[in-house]
């Protein structure tokens, strides 16, 4: 189920959140070209043309160099491009290859990644609003935001309790900022990467999902029943962190935010609920 209505909003101690997720490593959006996995993103330090390509340095968004073969049109990109973070578009190529050092005589060839656009970041997302931090391969379960922070639940595409990946991203709104936390780390099936339930409600009914790291505890949830102040028809939406199962956290979705948490989700991935309950927070 899709809700769009907007919610009350509330953030509490979203500094203190940020803080606890900053310890984690930044997650490196990649594209794959043949059988290869390429940086969708980097910042581009420097650029020279050469024998057989357009040769460029760069930067990912942990501030690891990385270096890319490109088309020659790429470096008569130089004044637009360098020390930009870019989004790259790759094309497998045949090229000359590089043992022949540049002899126009010599017939080697290579098949290469090679980059064949490089368009700044953010005129590259400006067409497509960044709603979640899901990406294009994967089903969005759970996206809010808070104010300049966004938080998302994904999981892969056909995903079921045994194959396929469930994921948890927190990281700024921005379209040009990296995620900062992802739990699990390492792609797990939905089974095992949350323990979450559904739970009824006079007037309807909510669900939520935990991602745990360590100490702290990462709730989403989405629910409606009776919780106006009349017994009015509510909605709740948002996330909650705790530590050590004392809340540090509180951010409420502002706006529009898109929730398929429910009975179908939990049963078809096989959540379990764990050894912890959850309390909605108060609108």
């Amino acid at each position: 189920m899709i809700f769009s209505r907007p919610a009350a909003v509330l953030v509490s101690v979203v500094a203190i959140m940020a803080s606890a997720h900053a310890q984690s490593p930044q997650t490196i959006e990649t594209v794959k070209v043949g059988t290869q996995a390429k940086n969708a993103f980097g910042t581009i330090t420097a650029m020279q043309n050469g024998d057989i390509a357009c040769y460029l340095t760069l930067k990912d968004d942990s501030g690891k160099v990385f270096k890319e073969m490109a088309d020659f049109a790429i470096c008569q990109q130089q004044a637009t491009l360098l020390n930009k973070r870019v989004a790259l578009a790759y094309k497998l190529e045949r090229t000359q290859s590089p043992e022949c050092q540049g002899d126009p005589d010599c017939k080697k060839s290579v098949t290469v990644a090679l980059v064949v656009a490089a368009k700044p970041a953010q005129a590259a997302v400006a067409a497509a609003a960044r709603t979640s931090l899901c990406t294009a391969s994967e089903d969005i379960i759970f996206a809010c935001r808070g104010e300049a922070k966004l938080v998302s639940v994904c999981a892969s595409k056909g995903a079921t309790a045994k194959s396929g990946s469930l994921v948890y991203r927190f990281g700024d709104a921005a379209p040009d900022k990296p995620v900062t936390l992802t739990l699990p780390r390492d792609k797990t099936v939905p089974s095992k990467a949350a323990t979450g339930a559904f739970d009824p409600f006079a007037g309807g009914g909510g669900a939520w999902l935990r991602f745990t790291q360590g100490e702290y505890a990462n709730t989403v949830y989405s629910g409606i029943g009776k919780w106006g102040p009349n017994g009015e028809t509510r909605e709740k939406a948002g996330l909650l962190v705790e530590r050590n199962g004392k809340q540090i956290a509180l951010m409420k979705c502002s706006g529009k935010y898109r929730s398929e948490l429910g009975p179908d989700l939990i049963e078809r991935l096989d959540i379990q609920m764990g050894d912890q309950t959850f309390d909605y927070p108060d609108l």
